[in-house]
Order: structure tokens, then C-alpha cells, then sequence
């Protein structure tokens, strides 16, 4: 069944079929905030309010979009909300600290690696997340939603609201950026 068919069917009060599109879709409802707020807190509650807004607009659904790419935008918008949101709550308090969302500073190994890769690697990812948080946030939500693999370009330069050759650029340079940074860091 498309999802086509799956929406007019949960637009018609069929809860199984709206089940059935939270399934097809979690996921990449998922990747798009946590793209979008490089953190899996904030992503997991932005996920779940893009699912409730996507519930009570379902009427609203006309197709001029595929249904997924107005998901997908649902849940980019509620991210960004939400970034919004934490920037100015941090603001007023004053603690703009750099380490923000940083998560644990130990991660739990993958079987049959030493302790020692497991610290390495998270060392790596705070650096690269560090990195990703330096790019100019053009850059890096347009190489961020990309790099979640559930858009194809079109796809994904309508949800940011730019023409599809913006936001191959923005994706290609963002890359350059960040080779150059982590060429400096060696």
C-alpha cells in the first residue's frame, strides 16, 4: 500500500493506517531533527511533536507534496523551533558554555573493541560534532540533512526552502570546510 493510499485511509479515521506511516517514516522523522539539533534528547522530543502537528494537520494533507517530504518538513520546522528555543533560554541565562550537548563522556564499546577505541571514538565524534557546531548553519543543516540519506536533493532543497543548486554547494563546501579543519587538527 502507498503511502498515498495509507494517508487517505488515515484521513478517513483509520487509526492502523496512520500506524502504519509512523512505522514506514520514524526513522526518518528521527534523522531529520536529530540533523537539525545534534542531539538525541532534543531530537527524540522534536520527533514526537512533529508526529502530534503531522496528526492534526493530516486533514490539511492535499498532496501537492509527497507525503513524506511534508513529514520531513513538519519535523525540520519543530527542530528548528526547538533550536531556537534553547539558543534564547540559554541566552537569558548566560551559560553558553561550549560543551553543550556534548553527551557522555564514555561510550559503551561495540563487542570485541578495547576500551581504548571505545574512548577514541568518542573523542572523535565530540571533535567532529564540535566542528559541525563551527559551520555556518546554512552549511551545516543543508550537509547534515543530506548526510541522513532519507532525501533526495529536490527533496530535501524545498524542505530548506533553496533552489537544488544552493544546496549542492552548501553540501559540497561544507564538506571542504570541514576537511580543511580536520586537516589543521592533524
Amino acid at each position: 500500500m502507498t503511502d498515498e493510499d495509507l494517508v487517505a485511509r488515515a484521513q478517513a479515521g483509520m487509526e492502523e493506517a496512520w500506524a502504519e506511516l509512523v512505522h514506514r517514516h520514524h526513522g526518518a522523522v528521527f534523522r531529520a531533527t536529530h540533523a537539525a539539533l545534534l542531539a538525541r534528547e532534543g531530537a527524540d522530543d522534536a520527533a514526537q511533536e512533529a508526529w502530534i502537528a503531522a496528526w492534526k494537520a493530516l486533514g490539511e494533507f492535499r498532496g501537492q507534496s509527497s507525503f513524506r517530504t511534508w513529514l520531513l518538513t513538519i519535523a525540520w520546522r519543530k527542530a528548528l523551533d526547538r533550536r531556537r528555543g534553547a539558543r534564547a533560554w540559554l541566552q537569558m541565562i548566560r551559560l553558553d558554555r561550549a560543551d553543550d550537548d556534548e553527551g557522555p563522556a564514555v561510550q559503551v564499546a561495540s563487542p570485541g573493541a578495547s576500551v581504548e577505541d571505545g574512548l577514541l571514538d568518542a573523542d572523535a565524534r565530540a571533535r567532529l560534532k564540535k566542528l559541525l557546531k563551527g559551520l555556518p548553519r546554512a552549511h551545516r543543516d543543508a550537509l547534515l540533512l543530506m548526510a541522513t540519506g532519507d532525501l533526495p536533493y529536490a527533496e530535501a532543497a524545498t524542505l530548506l526552502g533553496v533552489p537544488v543548486g544552493t544546496l549542492k554547494w552548501r553540501v559540497s563546501d561544507a564538506r571542504r570546510l570541514l576537511r580543511e579543519r580536520l586537516k589543521r587538527l592533524g
